[in-house]
């Protein structure tokens, strides 16, 4: 019963405290901490990513996908996101060896900067890594992105710095777009 209480009035004050301006606005979509206590919110990623370092040598960009699960508390700047990522990069012309490919399983804080309909946030997290020809290494992610609410989803854009912990350093840039439900 409490928490059918809760739903409703989080229903009628939503409206109330959006921002309007001028006499026929409509009003702004609920910022995101607005959620459900514990609400977990699904989504998908793809985008471009670019090798750096010594992976740079001999790989050109390539291609991200990605999936994630986030878990937020309503009314805090922050959530946890468990994600899962593939990368692969083609092997350059000229050069020999074979197309390297980096499978992440990881969990990244995200801290949300504003509270606003459009979000802009800094993410951060650890993860383990699997990378061709240099085995299962841990490693760690740090970047930021935008949320932009839009009609039963979620975009968001956004670039972090991987890098695996092993003996030539993988480091990769990727820039994705995705979505959330």
């Amino acid at each position: 019963m409490r928490l059918k209480t809760l739903a409703i009035a989080l229903a009628f004050a939503a409206p109330l405290s959006a921002q309007t301006s001028g006499p026929n606005a409509v009003p702004a979509p609920a910022p995101r901490t607005n959620s459900p206590i514990y609400s977990p919110l699904y989504g998908g990623t793809a985008g471009i990513t670019m090798p750096l370092g010594n992976l740079a040598d001999d790989h050109a960009a390539g291609y991200e996908l990605g999936g994630l699960i986030e878990y937020a508390v309503a009314g805090q700047p922050y959530s946890l996101r468990g994600e899962a990522l593939f990368q692969r990069f083609p092997l350059k012309s000229g050069h020999l060896g074979d197309d390297a490919n980096v499978i992440s399983l990881g969990s990244t804080i995200v801290y949300r900067l504003q509270k606003t309909s459009t979000q802009s946030y800094v993410a951060g997290g650890i993860a383990i890594y699997n990378a061709t020809r240099q085995g299962t290494r841990p490693g760690f992610n740090a970047g930021g992105g935008v949320e932009i609410p839009l009609t039963g989803f979620t975009a968001i854009a956004e670039a972090r710095l991987h890098v695996m912990l092993a003996d030539t350093r993988q480091v990769m840039l990727p820039l994705t777009v995705g979505v959330r439900f």
